[in-house]
């Protein structure tokens, strides 16, 4: 069907009216302009009154491409003045994206990003480790800081902080290990450019090995003393010190776990799916009798309060070593009262954690001429953990 067109008021504008669809009371309403480019005729639809066009706008365009065509220079038509309005529009929407990459901070990226990724990856221990750092450390250091300002100075001045904090070689390089994860996961969102800032950093190398195991005097004293505080923490610590168990180990064992006729423990490494055995000693073997009520076997043998696996250690522990003074030098200061308080061993791998029970197991093993190597396979390689 031939399509009419009516002129305007503009010279070079005219328009046709849409055959039923309405603009208010008036049928809608295409306006078009005409021009000559090149020596040749040339007309362009410039759109619609529906869509905020009219003869008036259409001829400032009109007036623009004849400028243009006999100055020779900028769009010498409609096409190309809108591919040129979509450039703009383009760019300023990557200058405005740009600024909100740069304005993103540590924290923004952290909680909305790094955190819901990892935490679906990752154990929830990892996940409690890594929560801990970010917020003691990691957050009041860099957290405001936007991604792209972290830098080398401001990560040497948070691992100053908590070396003068105290915190041991391995902390500090788990604390730098967190934020290079973080800065790899916006590489990937195309928030950060290059290496990550810890990269240039040396790390520190101390040796945090644990030093210190206990006599045989020290661990009955510790075991008594947390048998009048705790059962459920004197029964694991026994795990560890009669076994070698890792506190992770003992609080993911189920009944199922413990072959009462062998007197060996099933590990299990859900993660590298290496499992191996351990053997439980005669103290142990009547402790687990004590316990055991006809337990399913996967139950287990040492539930949280709300029935789950432990994540974290009883603080009845420290206590109780606290309280028997097996982290204290044997000297004394004095408070600001003038009451005499006992000075703590400084080195921390000298102090007694619930790791000392680990490695006083191998130790006695060692002291017994058990080979190095059966030791290392008992505990799972620990001289070299």
């Amino acid at each position: 069907m031939a399509v009419t067109w009516f002129k305007t008021n503009f010279l070079g504008v005219r328009y046709r009216e849409h055959t039923t669809r309405k603009h208010g009371v008036r049928p809608d309403r295409c306006f078009s302009i005409r021009y000559k480019l090149d020596g040749k005729d040339k007309e362009e639809v410039v759109g619609w009154i529906s869509e905020e066009i009219t003869a008036e706008k259409a001829f400032k365009i009109l007036s623009i491409i004849r400028d243009n065509i006999r100055s020779g220079k900028g769009p010498r038509s409609y096409a190309e003045i809108r591919r040129e309005n979509e450039l703009h529009i383009e760019e300023e929407q990557k200058a405005r994206h740009q600024k909100e990459k740069e304005l993103i901070t540590f924290s923004d990226f952290w909680e909305t990003e790094y955190l819901p990724s990892a935490e679906a990856t990752k154990k929830p221990t990892t996940m409690e480790s890594e929560r801990w750092l970010y917020s003691k450390w990691i957050a009041p250091a860099i957290g405001k800081t936007p991604l792209q300002q972290i830098d080398v100075p401001k990560l040497e001045a948070l691992i100053l902080h908590a070396q003068n904090a105290g915190k041991s070689a391995a902390t500090i390089r788990y604390i730098l290990a967190i934020v290079s994860q973080v800065w790899t996961k916006a590489l990937t969102r195309d928030l950060v450019q290059g290496d990550c800032p810890t990269r240039k950093i040396k790390k520190p190398r101390k040796d945090n090995r644990r030093m210190r195991f206990l006599s045989q005097d020290e661990a009955k004293k510790l075991l008594a003393g947390l048998a009048e505080r705790s059962m459920d923490i004197h029964d694991t610590a026994m795990f560890s010190l009669f076994c070698g168990l890792r506190a992770g180990e003992i609080h993911a064992l189920v009944w199922g776990d413990i072959d009462f006729d062998n007197n060996t423990i099933l590990l299990r490494d859900p993660k590298n799916k290496n499992n191996r055995y351990a053997f439980i000693t005669q103290e142990v073997k009547a402790m687990l009798k004590g316990r055991y009520t006809n337990q399913s076997k996967m139950e287990l043998i040492f539930p949280a309060s709300n029935g789950k696996q432990r994540r974290w250690g009883s603080d009845t522990f420290a206590r109780t070593v606290n309280e028997l003074g097996l982290n204290n030098t044997g000297e004394f200061t004095e408070d600001k009262d003038g009451n005499q308080i006992p000075v703590l061993i400084a080195d921390a791998r000298q102090r007694v954690v619930f790791h000392t029970l680990r490695h006083t197991f191998a130790s006695w093993l060692v002291q017994k001429g058990t080979p190095l190597y059966t030791v290392a396979e008992l505990t799972d390689h620990l001289f070299y953990i």
